[in-house]
Parts: structure tokens; sequence; C-alpha cells
């Protein structure tokens, strides 16, 4: 992880009614980013990098998939929401408001999941390409407000359950519940991470594919801004947390990263940019936590429209 200053400081003072997990004691300050600071670049060069990138096949593991199982909709408007859901638990499709589609600008090539690393070990899987150690999903529930789905890494070291549900109201939702189990007999540290490459308000039609990128303590978030109004209004795409994770010991932090690929969930900010403007990226919330023998840890997050 990268070395941090004052934002990391400054989020460590905003946690102080936590305590540091122990297997992070001998380095406390280590949250993925450092201060912000711009992260501007050359919008051709980006742009090229991005459809090109797009073009490309699920060529790290045939087990991804970017085919979407399980529609839900709600609203309509200003108040519409409708997101897609594949067998593994990922995202490929999210349009919120009506007519503004924000993963998936050409129907395909959304790229969102999890990932995760213990003992040095990574496993993740963003839609375009899967770790490869994984076993096969198992649907646990599916209505027709939410579906459950259960995967186990091919080692058997650990279960993530997650719980991708439709949330209507005049700010519709998608919650993103995930629940992460131990299944060893002794406790270990581990980092949970889920990604988005946001393409937000339809950027990738019309804008050439050039965003802005940022993050908080609690959140990360892409946005097009006033230009974007040829596509009826500036709007952008939020992961944010909701509460704190099942545990009383934690780091957690949202940034953005400037690849359109998914991190190694075993160094997540290896690609950190800090404020990305007028360029494009992707983002990522981290939790580093510890985790008792057959212990479950539960998080939840959302994505939204704002």
């Amino acid at each position: 992880m990268l070395k941090t200053s004052i934002h990391a400081l400054a989020c460590l003072a905003a946690l102080t009614l936590f305590t540091v997990p122990s297997h992070a004691q001998d380095q406390a300050l280590q949250l993925p980013t450092r201060a912000h600071t711009s992260g501007a670049a050359n919008a051709d060069v980006l742009a090229a990098n991005e459809l090109a990138a797009k073009q490309k096949a699920n060529v790290v593991n045939p087990l991804s998939t970017e085919t979407c199982s399980y529609q839900f909709t709600s609203g309509s408007g200003k108040t519409y929401l409708q997101f897609c859901v594949t067998a593994n638990g990922n995202i490929v499709e999210f349009q919120s408001p009506a007519g503004v589609e924000q993963l998936s600008p050409q129907a395909s090539n959304a790229y969102e999941g999890y990932g995760v690393c213990g003992a040095g070990t990574g496993y993740f899987d963003y839609a375009n390409a899967d770790s490869g150690n994984w076993d096969a999903p198992v649907l646990i529930s599916h209505t027709t407000t939410a579906v459950t789905i259960a995967r186990t890494t091919s080692d058997g070291l650990w279960t993530l359950t997650q719980t991708l549900t439709s949330i209507p109201g005049t700010n519709p939702y998608a919650k993103v519940t995930m629940a992460l189990k131990n299944n060893s007999g002794i406790a270990k540290g581990v980092v949970l991470v889920r990604f988005a490459n946001a393409v937000p308000n339809n950027s990738g039609n019309t804008h050439n594919y050039v965003e802005n990128y940022d993050g908080t303590n609690n959140s990360a978030f892409g946005w097009l801004g006033q230009n974007g109004t040829a596509d009826g209004g500036p709007y952008g795409l939020m992961l944010q947390a909701l509460g704190n994770p099942s545990t009383a010991s934690f780091f957690r932090e949202g940034f953005a990263i400037d690849t359109l690929s998914g991190p190694d969930p075993c160094n997540a900010a290896a690609n950190w940019k800090g404020l990305i403007t007028s360029g494009n990226g992707s983002l990522v919330y981290w939790y580093d936590f510890s985790v008792k023998p057959l212990q479950t840890v539960t998080v939840n997050e959302r994505y939204m429209s704002y």
C-alpha cells in the first residue's frame, strides 16, 4: 500500500472510536491513499486507452461473465432505477435516472465486482476478469427486489455471500451487502474491496470518455459535470459505505484509480491517482479488518446516482 500523509491521518482521527486491526499494528498509518492531488491527464490518450480496453475479451478466466442474470427496476423519470446482476454477483448495468446509463453506455463492457486478499493471496471477479480461484457461484435466493449469491474460494478458506437489493424512492439505489466468512480455524487479516469502472452520464457515448473521479473516507465517485447537459443533466455515480462493518476494528477508504481494470486486492491502491479531472478511471472502496476463526464480517454499501 502507499504510505499515507495528511489525508490518512485525518481519516484515522475520524476513526478514533475504533482500534487498529491486530494484523495491522505494525502498519497503523497505512491507508491506501495519500493527500489528494490533481490527476489530470491527456484526454485523447486516455480515451484511446479506454476504447481499446473496452474492446478486450475476457482473457483472465472463462468463469467471469458480463451476462445479465437478474434485473431489477423501479420508479420512473428522475426516480427511475434499473440495474442488472450476473450469476457471479457483478452489477453490469446501472441506469438512473431514466436514460442515464452509468456503467455500460454501450450495452456491454461493464466492469464491476469484488476482491478479497487473505495471507497474500488475491481473489477477485470484476465481470470482465476473474482470478480463477473461485468455486462456481451458488444462488441462495432471488425475489423481485433482491438476489443473494454465495461464492467460496477454491482453496476453501473464504466464502463471500452477496445480497444485492433494489431500494426505490426519490433517490433510489442498489444496496450491496457483502458477508465474508473465514472458514479456517485461525484468525486472519483480510482486505475486501468493491470496484466499478464508472462511466457516468453516458460520457462514453458523447463525451469521449472524459470524466472526473475522487473518493473520501466514506465513498468513491465519478461524475461528468456541467458539460453533460446534452445528456439531460450533469450526473455521476457514487459507491458509498452504509454504516460500519460488523466488527469493532477496521480501516476503510474510498478512492479513484486511473485504470479501467479492477485492482489486485492485495495491492488495491497501486494505481491510486487522487483527484482525476478530465480523464478516465474507476472507483474502489477498500476495507481492512481481522476475522476470527469461522467468523463472518458484513459490510454494506450502495450505488446511487447523484
